[in-house]
């Protein structure tokens, strides 16, 4: 469904078409959004935000993490697709979740950040009308380049924290990462709706298990679905509807 989106059109002062999605495989999903990142940068298409789900559950890497980080016949038993995301960060497991996608051009002053900000405040205002009450912004950023350095927690996303991302009671339930091609933005991110991201610490390449209970401790202490705030089930259908309430 594609639609017009008068209220972020206003927000950032130029038209951006809405498009709220089903579930697709990873390749279609990257796919997708790089193609039209592309084609914005272009001119031939208009700005975009897309929400969206994928089918089957698939690990998206960031544009520059290692395919090795990953097992290969782990992620085969599991049933999880591997595939790159064009925007930066960290593995995310892309499950019982919604994914939204953000394209837009960085002009009259906007920066990545104030996306990344205005986006976040558009995400918090959705999750309270799933009734997850309590949200609020990291305020601090993580020392990434510290970060990187701890092998069994610094696979995942949800492990650690950037500036303005949402979280409730210290616990990520957003995970985000951009990247700019050109004069063009393209942001990503998963909504937690319920569990199953822990799961990522089941495929991870890690040279032993007590490394991933590490990760999986890790991931549970940092991150936190809506599910699990609310304290009841948030289907896809759902969300997807939320969110186009709020939008349009």
């Amino acid at each position: 469904m594609i639609i017009s989106g008068k209220k972020i059109s206003e927000l950032f002062q130029f038209e951006v078409e809405l498009i709220f999605d089903s579930h697709h495989t990873g390749k279609y999903n990257m796919d997708f959004d790089f193609r039209r990142t592309i084609e914005h940068e272009e001119g031939k298409v208009l700005p975009m935000l897309r929400f969206y789900g994928w089918k089957p559950w698939a690990v998206s890497l960031g544009a520059n993490q290692k395919e090795s980080d990953f097992n290969p016949e782990k992620l085969q038993e599991y049933g999880f697709d591997l595939v790159r995301r064009p925007t930066g960060g960290r593995a995310v497991l892309h499950g019982n979740e919604i994914t939204y996608s953000f394209v837009c051009p960085l002009n009259n002053g906007l920066k990545p950040q104030d996306i990344y900000r205005e986006i976040h405040i558009f995400l918090v205002k959705g999750l309270q009308m799933l009734g997850a009450e309590g949200l609020g912004f990291e305020k601090a950023q993580t020392n990434f380049s510290e970060f990187y350095k701890r092998e069994a927690v610094s696979i995942s996303c949800f492990a650690s924290s950037a500036r303005y991302e949402i979280e409730w009671q210290g616990k990520k339930i957003v995970g985000s990462a951009q990247r700019v091609f050109g004069n063009t933005l393209l942001q990503h991110g998963s909504i937690l709706l319920g569990p199953g991201y822990e799961l990522i610490a089941e495929v991870a390449n890690l040279k032993d298990e007590t490394a991933r209970e590490i990760l999986r401790k890790h991931i549970k202490n940092h991150s936190i679905s809506v599910e699990e705030i609310v304290d009841r089930q948030i289907p896809f259908e759902q969300a997807l509807e939320t969110f186009k309430k709020l939008l349009c």
